[in-house]
């Protein structure tokens, strides 16, 4: 059972997304069966993480890449082992933003980024910020697209959608989100617990406005 796009349109009102991202959105919960199930406050709560998360990952929709435009001290606080001292984060930040993702990134295993200048070229991008050279190959080739060379698609709102919902889907997060449990989704997200006070006020305003909008399981229907 599928939350119907009108009221996701709604929902996404009240929460000043644009509603261009109405149908990406509720295409993808579809097609990946998020927020789709037979109890409402499953639906709710999925559909609240959902939201919250990907509003903190890109600023409310609007902003689908990686900021890098750090000060030194941001960095040297971000990554202090490998910057080791603000010197060192002075002289990488005053080289820009691309000079920042290949400090931050290149040579990382765990990414896949085996050559140099992939920091910069496999930087997050999209709702759910898709980081590194193997999670563009492996969510290019899983929905069809070619991330691996051009990377800027994972911007565009019906690919940022699949890649997040395929991405919620392969990382287990439907139970966690299911359960409201904003620690655990963070860290299959975010990898730690980067910005967990954001993303717990904006679960829970989201929460509000979707509960506000499905107050009864009648109020859940299948979209066909």
């Amino acid at each position: 059972m599928q939350i119907r796009a009108e009221r996701l349109k709604n929902i996404l009102k009240k929460l000043s997304i644009s509603e261009e991202w109405t149908e990406p959105i509720h295409k993808a919960w579809t097609k990946f069966n998020l927020c789709g199930s037979n109890e409402t406050k499953d639906n709710i709560n999925e559909a609240s993480m959902f939201l919250a998360q990907c509003s903190h990952e890109s600023c409310d929709f609007t902003k689908l890449e990686e900021n890098l435009n750090y000060s030194p001290y941001t960095l040297l606080k971000l990554f202090p082992n490998k910057t080791k001292s603000l010197e060192k984060a002075k002289e990488i930040t005053s080289r820009g933003a691309e000079a920042v993702a290949n400090f931050i990134y290149d040579y990382r295993t765990d990414l896949g980024n085996y050559t140099a200048g992939d920091g910069w070229r496999y930087r997050g991008r999209g709702i759910i910020q898709l980081t590194g050279r193997n999670n563009y190959k492996f969510y290019g080739e899983k929905l069809g697209f070619n991330l691996i060379n051009n990377p800027d698609r994972a911007k565009e709102p019906y690919i940022a959608c699949q890649v997040a919902c395929a991405y919620w889907r392969m990382k287990g997060i439907t139970a966690f989100a299911r359960e409201g449990n904003v620690i655990a989704v963070t860290r299959k997200i975010n990898g730690g617990l980067n910005g967990l006070d954001d993303r717990r006020r904006r679960f829970e305003r989201v929460l509000e406005i979707v509960g506000e909008s499905l107050p009864v399981a009648s109020e859940v229907m299948n979209e066909k």
